[in-house]
């Protein structure tokens, strides 16, 4: 700790002599203090925040000598932002690094923040926004023949028609995406497009289908040795087999992908699989035996920092605790859900959280306390363009005419 503490304040005093060498513009000074405090900041990742400041710093004294193509640091640091789930300062910044990209002609660097840019509006749920911004960014990379990132564009896009419900467009765009994963040689990223494919196919109920393009996708992973990859579609083969109601299939398929995740060290892959293995349990009935599996997934969440997996986590414990009738423990899990889902901007995850907290109101009679999670549920979900949006407004319209 002291240590830690130690390199923290040498850190600052090298940034605030940079500070200080740059308001006087002498930047090729100030340049030298920033990236010795720079070197420092990875010395330790607990120093993301502070390895923020001084790479935003840096980058407006790049700015200031004009030195273009360093100014690229305004793009790394407006990822590290977007991870916060700091979206407005990302934003900022991605739109600081664009002005700089389009000035200087560098087309191929504009691509690639158009889609950071659209990646942030799609996860704020401005999915108009993240779609034209897409469309400009898949433009320039079919211009200048850049088709991975055309490729990342197509996957990105698919997955916004998928979460729109528009499953068809989905599965053309994967099937684009597919294609230039064949026609480049790139088979990993290839069987990653069979496990998106797959999981549409399973949601258009399509089963068959389904299971034999993941089947595809573990041949691939199997050849390849990727294992991380191979845990994950014997993962999704689980849920599959679940569904069809083969539940011993479904186990031994999600036991196989947790002997590998944990051979291989992958706690975040472990964590997702005991969180399929709980929802298992909880459809036989066995929910304690599920209770106990999603805590297990909850620790590893909580231990790696995996919100996003906590969240849902949470979630999902809720959702058990409000079905036992134990209705306060279930509001104290979705609040906990909630609160992460609003600081990391996770607008659909609120949406469906909030639809929860207002059936749990309702139930209770607490019909104005319902209204207040439901209206702002519903704006979401119409925002989202999410099919759920009209199931949601009937339930709101039958409570408004009860209260």
């Amino acid at each position: 700790m002291e240590e830690s503490t130690d390199i923290r304040t040498r850190i600052t005093i090298l940034q605030e002599l940079g500070a200080a060498y740059k308001s006087i513009a002498e930047v090729e000074k100030a340049e030298y203090f920033l990236l010795k405090a720079l070197k420092l900041t990875e010395e330790d990742e607990n120093l993301a925040e502070i390895k923020a400041s001084v790479l935003h710093e840096l980058g407006d004294t790049y700015h200031d000598l004009r030195e273009w193509d360093k100014a690229i640091t305004l793009h790394e640091l407006a990822g590290i932002y977007a991870n916060k789930g700091d979206v407005d300062k990302a934003i900022a910044l991605y739109n600081q690094s664009l002005e700089i990209t389009q000035r200087i002609g560098d087309v191929q660097t504009k691509a690639v923040t158009l889609h950071e840019l659209a990646g942030i509006y799609a996860n704020k749920g401005d999915v108009d926004e993240a779609i034209a911004l897409y469309n400009q960014s898949l433009e320039i990379t079919q211009r200048i023949g850049d088709v991975q990132t055309k490729a990342a564009t197509l996957h990105e896009l698919a997955g916004i028609y998928a979460d729109t419900g528009d499953v068809d467009k989905a599965i053309t765009l994967y099937n684009w995406t597919l294609e230039i994963n064949e026609r480049i040689g790139d088979v990993q990223t290839k069987a990653a497009m069979l496990s998106n494919l797959g999981i549409l196919y399973a949601n258009k109920g399509e089963v068959d289908e389904a299971i034999a393009v993941y089947n595809q996708s573990l041949e691939i992973t199997q050849r390849i040795g990727n294992l991380q990859g191979k845990a994950a579609t014997l993962s999704n083969l689980g849920i599959l087999y679940a569904n069809k109601g083969e539940v011993d299939e479904a186990i031994a398929l999600f036991n196989q992908s947790l002997e590998i995740t944990q051979r291989i060290g992958n706690f975040q892959g472990k964590a997702a699989t005991l969180h399929n293995l709980a929802g298992i349990y909880a459809k036989k009935g066995d929910v304690d035996e599920a209770i106990a599996l999603f805590n297990q997934s909850l620790e590893i969440n909580e231990r790696i920092g995996n919100v996003q997996g906590k969240t849902t986590t949470l979630s999902n414990l809720g959702i058990l605790y409000a079905n036992k009738g134990e209705v306060d423990e279930a509001i104290a899990l979705f609040n906990q859900s909630l609160k992460i889902r609003e600081r990391i901007g996770d607008v659909q995850g609120q949406a469906m959280t909030l639809w929860w907290l207002g059936h749990l109101a309702e139930q209770q009679g607490e019909y104005t306390k319902a209204i207040s999670y439901l209206q702002p549920a519903l704006e979401i979900l119409q925002r989202l363009k999410s099919p759920d949006a009209e199931r949601l407004s009937a339930s709101l319209d039958r409570i408004i005419r009860n209260s």
